[in-house]
């Protein structure tokens, strides 16, 4: 069985920079009617990132600094320096045998810098610790920000062995250094995130996992017991390893967490893996009209969301031309077999995502049934009834999981005609329609309609196979703007904090709720948030300290509920809003 470690990334969204065009006629107002009845209906999409391969706008700024080692103050060369601003514009640059850096030709905006070297924990800019958010620096066209400084720190490591249960070493183990993170208001076991968290073991078993930021980890170790291949291709074996985390268990609930603080090299952290029967599992693929699929790739995918889009895939299975498949070497769990198509998914691609569960048995004859994704048609449409003036090739639409899934099946791409109507393949489960104009056009997603019924934040339950016709994506020039000064309580500047904006009701902290938000002052204190819906019932707080992902855990926010201002935002409405540091304990 082959073991791979992936990040998933569930969502990218992106449009062309701006050309005005001709547009069609504009829409009748009587089909926003569903708009009247809900003030929370409404959203501005936030700026959108550069696609892959295009070029940010030039501006005329400068920032230099120095990128030091956190304690000596010894320069660091060949550090790579990054600013990246919300909308992906920015720079680079690798630091001299000084330290010292300059990135040039920044256009005005507000940007975080970051800087990273092999060995040191990624930094950034005003952070207090290693992990904490950093503290965003505005600058203006042509100006010269002179001493953006950044310490970067040692990284952790932890070394060890791998062995077999008779203690002989085990060559080629995959070691990962995994710690809990915040995901969509969950605590999820992901890899430690630097480029040394993960190793593979030598002939001697040994691993050395280098570069770790401070904090708790635990150990895994997951084997190479075969290589999963055609349904012709048997190098089945018996027994093998099963995933095994330090100090030798199968279960993260019973295993030894290894706290690693700046600079610290731990060494021992040796452990025997977990040897258990091992499964084959075979069938056929079928489609939805009873023909063997001839056209896809079959994964094997572990069925635990606890392991958040860090996880260790199983294997790929080539699919015969009977459609037959074959996994060697499955170890003991519960997984899905997830079947999709060979690149970008159509209308006419099926899918399929089946659990399974394997107890060190065979499985035979295993039959796997695709279908055809759903398929959204509809208008895009404005507000006031008037004629977009963006083109339709300026329009991004996409349709996300209402849950976070490592296996979320679908979500096709999109395709908007010149007459401003769309069509979204490719549909399964229930979906969140949203959608974003180019960048610099003023216009912004404010609700999807559907069957009369505004499904902007509850989504739509799509059935595979089924047609849902006139939905209706409406654009706004309205949005609203939140900004103001984060003070301490002697009303002096803070810029080491977090800001965070969400409403009273617990309903409203969904997993991608559009109303939960997060921003860092900068370095005058100053915050400022753009395209939060409409609403009488937002409450806002700053704290310091705030873990990544923390702000969408619903405990905190039951906690900062009862330490937070209370706020209202109307339509298009520009607000001032200063908010007082809290003494609140994330």
């Amino acid at each position: 069985m082959r073991f791979f470690c992936a990040v998933m990334s569930l969502f990218v969204v992106g449009s062309t920079p701006l050309t005005l065009g001709s547009t069609p006629a504009a829409r009748p107002r009587s089909t926003l009617a569903a708009l009247e009845q809900s003030s929370a209906s409404r959203e501005q999409t936030p700026a959108r990132p550069l696609r892959p391969g295009e070029t940010p706008p030039k501006g005329a700024a400068v920032m230099r600094g120095q990128v030091v080692a956190l304690g000596t103050g010894a320069p660091i060369r060949r550090a790579q320096v990054r600013a990246m601003s919300a909308d992906g514009r920015g720079g680079g640059a690798t630091t001299d045998n000084e330290g010292n850096f300059e990135i040039k030709d920044l256009a005005a905006g507000r940007y975080s810098v970051t800087a990273s070297k092999i060995g040191f924990v990624n930094g950034q800019y005003g952070q207090r610790r290693p992990g904490d958010p950093g503290t965003l620096i505005e600058i203006s066209e042509s100006q010269v920000a002179q001493k953006v400084n950044l310490a970067l720190s040692r990284g952790g490591v932890v070394s060890g062995k791998v062995v077999d249960d008779s203690g002989e070493p085990v060559y080629g183990t995959q070691v990962t250094a995994m710690r809990y993170q915040f995901l969509a208001g969950q605590g999820r076991l992901v890899s430690g995130g630097s480029e040394g968290s993960s190793d593979r073991t030598d002939d001697q078993g040994s691993f050395r996992l280098f570069g770790l930021a401070p904090g708790d980890y635990y150990v895994s170790a997951t084997a190479r017991n075969g290589t999963v291949m055609t349904a012709e291709f048997n190098n089945h074996e018996a027994d093998g390893f099963v995933p095994t985390y330090y100090p030798g268990t199968p279960n993260v609930g019973e295993a030894t967490r290894i706290t690693v603080k700046a600079g610290q090299e731990m060494s021992g952290a040796n452990f025997a893996m977990i040897v258990a029967r091992m499964s084959r599992i075979r069938g056929r693929a079928f489609n939805s009209r009873g023909e063997p699929v001839a056209r896809g790739i079959m994964m094997l995918t572990p069925a635990d969301p606890t392991t958040g889009v860090t996880f260790m895939m199983n294997g790929n299975a080539m699919i015969g031309p009977d459609g037959s498949f074959q996994f060697n070497n499955v170890a003991p769990g519960h997984y899905h077999i997830n079947v999709r198509p060979n690149g970008i998914p159509s209308g006419t691609d099926e899918m399929a995502l089946m659990p399974i569960t394997v107890g060190g048995e065979d499985l035979d004859n295993v039959i796997v049934a695709t279908s055809l994704g759903a398929i959204a048609r509809g208008n895009i449409i404005t507000d006031d009834g008037t004629a977009p003036t963006f083109r339709p090739d300026q329009v991004q639409l996409f349709a996300r999981p209402v849950e976070m899934a490592m296996n979320a099946l679908g979500g096709g791409p999109s395709r908007v005609n010149d007459d401003f109507s769309f069509e979204l393949n490719s549909l399964f489960g229930r979906r969140l329609l949203r959608g974003s104009a180019s960048a610099d056009s003023g216009w912004y997603l404010k609700a999807v309609l559907f069957d009369g019924q505004d499904v902007t934040d509850r989504g739509v339950e799509f059935t595979p196979g089924q047609a849902y016709e006139g939905l209706q994506v409406v654009f706004t020039r309205k949005t609203t703007t939140l900004s103001g000064q984060v003070n301490d309580d002697r009303k002096r500047p803070v810029v080491d904090a977090s800001v965070i904006i969400f409403p009273s009701d617990p309903e409203k902290w969904n997993f991608q709720s559009r109303y939960v938000r997060t921003a860092r002052p900068d370095t005058n204190g100053r915050y400022s948030v753009q395209s939060l819906p409409p609403s009488d019932d937002y409450l806002i707080i700053a704290v310091q300290n705030l873990e990544s992902g923390q702000a969408s855990d619903p405990d905190f926010l039951r906690r900062a509920r009862q330490d937070a201002q209370t706020l209202s935002l109307n339509e298009g409405e520009t607000k001032a809003f200063d908010v007082t540091l809290s003494k609140l304990i994330p």
